[in-house]
Order: C-alpha cells, then structure tokens, then sequence
C-alpha cells in the first residue's frame, strides 16, 4: 500500500488524524464505475464538513499521480482538512460470493449520511458478530428500524421487481447509485420482520453486490437469480478513467 498527500510520499503526521471524510473506489482496467458519484460525495461532504467546495479536477488529478499507470487497485480518497487531499492505493479487493449471513444489531452510525473518518463502534460490532460466526452486522435503530449494513446499503427486493432502500438513518453509498442507474428503486421504512418476510435482500457498496442468505438465522429466500441480474446490468455501466 502506498499513501500520498497532494502529489507527495504522506508523513505520519499527515495520516494521523481520524477526522474527516473519504471515499473508497475500485480500480478496474484503468477506470472507476461511477466515479462522478465519488467526486460529488467528496464535495458535498466536504461543504458540510469543512464549509468549502472540493476541486474535482484537482482530486482526478491526484488520483492520477498516485495510480501512476496501476490499471487495477483499491483507492480511498481521504480528506482530513480543508486543504490536503491523501490518495491511499492498495491491493484491489473482490466482493464475496457466497450470500451474507448477517446478525441485527443496536447501533446507527452518527451523521450517517457522510462518510466519515473513526468508524471504531461499526467495526467493532463487525469484529463481534464475526466471532459468532455471521459475516456483517445489521445495523437496527430503537424501533427495529433497518439502516445499512458496518459498509455497505441493504437493498430489499420487491415482488415487482424493483429495490426497496431502507429510509432509516444510512449513508447513500456509490454502489447504491450505481443499482438506482439501472433498476427501478425506491425508499422506505424496513423494520426486521419487514426484511425477514421480503423476497430476498442483497449488500452493495463500491466493491460489489452480495445477496443476503439470512437474518439473525432465518434464512430469506434465495433470491440469486434477480441479485445476480442486478450484478449484470451494474457490470455493464462504464468505467471511467480519472
């Protein structure tokens, strides 16, 4: 893994902090699946954040240097002041593809809908349900609201066809987007028996597209075959290059 900072080799220093926010991309060929997606979350994250505009320009061009001709990679764009932009290259990651066991748990992430720094009590109940043999955590609010997954959007599939997405508190993820772009979707409340009774769920996020095989051990239905035509027409959106 290599790290820069506005063009340059990252000191300690410059990655010490665990404020502020970033988007996570995958590197394919060269190009980046919505990549304009990543770009206006780094603006509007950091207007909220810092109260200032991202140069979008500039960020392609950082992420440029920092491939330097990588054609395929795992990158996080990281912003931890108004002013320094860190590009963080690694080994390029693959979604699962058995279907997620997940297990719900107790917890919202603080202003869920930025992608920001110091996410330690999501990992943590990862870490935790890990070691009880699930793969995710479920994240539920008080009322058995469901939101998102530790990092990834749930989405709930109808009988129609369409995508169900969880209104309760989430970050509205890349991945996410990119299903919207060729499925019919649309947002609203999922409470856990809600989910339990669907015609199956899948987990997206820059990395892929999973289904769901079950929910604090009931398993859903294997919806594989819809997850699967939904994978495909993701596939098919282009990659862009920054």
């Amino acid at each position: 893994m290599r790290i820069e900072v506005d063009g340059r080799p990252a000191t300690a220093e410059q990655v010490a902090s665990t404020d502020g926010h970033f988007t996570a991309m995958q590197v394919r060929g060269g190009g980046v699946q919505g990549l304009g997606h990543h770009l206006t979350r780094l603006d509007v994250a950091h207007r909220e954040i810092f109260g200032l505009p991202l140069d979008g320009d500039r960020v392609r061009r950082l992420l440029r240097h920092a491939l330097a001709g990588q054609d395929d990679a795992s990158v996080r764009v990281v912003l931890r002041d108004p002013e320094h932009v860190a590009v963080q290259v690694g080994a390029p990651r693959l979604a699962p593809t058995r279907p997620q066991r997940l297990r719900s748990v107790p917890y919202l992430r603080p202003f869920a809908h930025l992608k920001h720094l110091g996410g330690f009590a999501q990992a943590q109940w990862a870490r935790q349900v890990g070691r009880e043999g699930y793969d995710d955590a479920l994240l539920v609010g008080p009322d058995g609201a469901v939101a998102e997954s530790t990092i990834a959007n749930v989405g709930v599939l109808g009988p129609d066809g369409g995508v169900l997405w969880p209104d309760a508190p989430h970050l509205r993820g890349t991945g996410l987007a990119l299903v919207e772009e060729t499925t019919p979707t649309r947002t609203g409340p999922v409470h856990l028996g809600d989910l339990r009774r669907a015609s199956g769920a899948f987990l997206v996020n820059s990395i892929g597209i999973v289904g769901v095989a079950s929910v604090d051990g009931t398993a859903l239905p294997d919806a594989t075959g819809r997850v699967e035509e939904i994978r495909r027409r993701v596939a098919a959106l282009p990659w862009e290059a920054p």
